[in-house]
């Protein structure tokens, strides 16, 4: 979580290797002291989007990788999401096939001062997810009594930070200075950044309270973004689901190349990136050489031809605002997840209606909320694990990332 260290503890690297500053791990000076200034460098903004970012040559292929490493993360008996398994591309390391290629240049992109971190102790966090939309519909066909929330795409509200550090130190979330999102389908649910950072770790319950700004992201093949590793995040498709025939056909072209049709199986494809300087997250590891042994894109002598960067790749993108405001009558409802081991609840208090309209009236915007649009309310302590099998009336289903 987010902890402040006072300047000359911060300057004093004799006994301390690794210090927190606002939720991140510090950054250095070129001498090898923490960066103290008031002023930090990166995250430039809260949120950055860049809409043609990216060119893929061979989009289906890597839409096969994406799914091959997705399928790989171990998942639990009646989860519906992993148990949130990640891997970790070292700033250092080279790399050995198209995705950690990607995921190594898209470093650098981010973090052109190297003055800032040491290598050997920063690098990317990195996962894929895809989210199968139509299969997830045949099975509410079926089911017509299965609940709203049960969706194929949908991602909970949460916070990306060290859950491995969290398990060692309880209630001490380290953030990545960056998180990103870049999409490789033009499906599924948005994604929702609020400008609501982690709290400090020994208030949690000033986590709580209204939300007023707000990011929401429609997937587009070669679309990236970029936020603040300390936001709250998800892709809440009950609240905010997809843009209705939203397909490549229908969208403005890459300047410089055109995207290949969608597959019949309208499936979210999003490799996400998180960027770690100075502090390796304890539980991310490089992808294991079997399966990279299964990836289809092209790859020799350290690059992939398989991706491209478009000059559009700029931090000059306007968004287009947009107003929520709370209804007084038939508010949307709420959604639960647990932070810091209490149990959180996001409300919304817009109608349904107009958070549908909201997320289908443009790809990026910028929500403006009113009072009592969204706000957090923290709860009581979580159960323990053994406790939990005894309560009957707890049904939180956590999934971690």
């Amino acid at each position: 979580m987010s902890e402040s260290v006072p300047a000359d503890e911060a300057n004093n690297n004799s006994n301390k290797d690794f210090v927190i500053r606002d939720g991140f791990p510090a950054l250095r000076k070129p001498d090898g002291s923490h960066w103290i200034e008031d002023d930090e460098p990166i995250p430039r903004q809260p949120f950055l989007a860049f809409e043609h970012a990216l060119n893929f040559s061979n989009i289906d292929d890597w839409r096969h990788d994406c799914e091959t490493v997705f399928t790989a993360r171990d998942k639990e008996e009646n989860v519906s999401y992993s148990a949130g398994v990640t891997y970790f591309m070292p700033s250092v390391m080279k790399p050995r096939c198209a995705i950690e290629a990607f995921v190594l240049e898209l470093f650098h992109r981010h973090v052109t001062d190297k003055t800032l971190y040491l290598p050997e102790q920063s690098g990317a966090e990195w996962w894929t997810l895809v989210m199968d939309e139509s299969e997830e519909n045949e099975k509410n066909d079926d089911n017509e009594d299965e609940d709203d929330d049960e969706q194929g795409d949908e991602v909970g509200m949460h916070f990306d930070a060290d859950y491995g550090l969290e398990e060692q130190a309880p209630n001490l979330l380290v953030h990545p200075r960056l998180a990103t999102v870049t999409y490789l389908s033009d499906f599924g649910a948005p994604t929702v950044v609020f400008n609501k950072k982690s709290p400090p770790p020994k208030d949690i319950d000033s986590l709580g309270g209204e939300i007023r700004t707000a990011w929401l992201s429609q997937p587009s093949v070669g679309k990236h973004i970029a936020f603040d590793g300390r936001l709250l995040h998800g892709a809440p498709a009950t609240f905010f689901p997809a843009m209705q025939g939203h397909h490549s056909s229908e969208l403005e072209e890459p300047p410089t190349k055109k995207v290949k049709s969608e597959p019949a199986n309208k499936k979210r494809y999003t490799l996400l990136v998180n960027i770690w300087l100075n502090h390796c997250p304890l539980d991310a590891e490089p992808l294991d050489e079997d399966i990279i042994q299964q990836l289809k894109v092209p790859f020799a002598e350290g690059k992939s031809p398989s991706f491209s960067w478009n000059g559009s790749f700029d931090a000059t993108l306007l968004l287009q605002k947009v107003a929520l405001t709370a209804s007084t009558e038939d508010p949307a409802g709420e959604e639960e997840t647990v932070i810091c081991g209490r149990r959180v609840s996001i409300l919304y208090g817009a109608t349904m209606d107009r958070m549908h309209e909201v997320s289908a009236s443009g790809r990026l915007l910028e929500l403006e909320l009113g009072e009592g649009a969204v706000s957090i309310q923290v709860g009581e302590a979580v159960l323990e694990e053994s406790d939990e099998e005894n309560d009957e009336s707890d049904s939180d289903n956590h999934a971690g990332k």
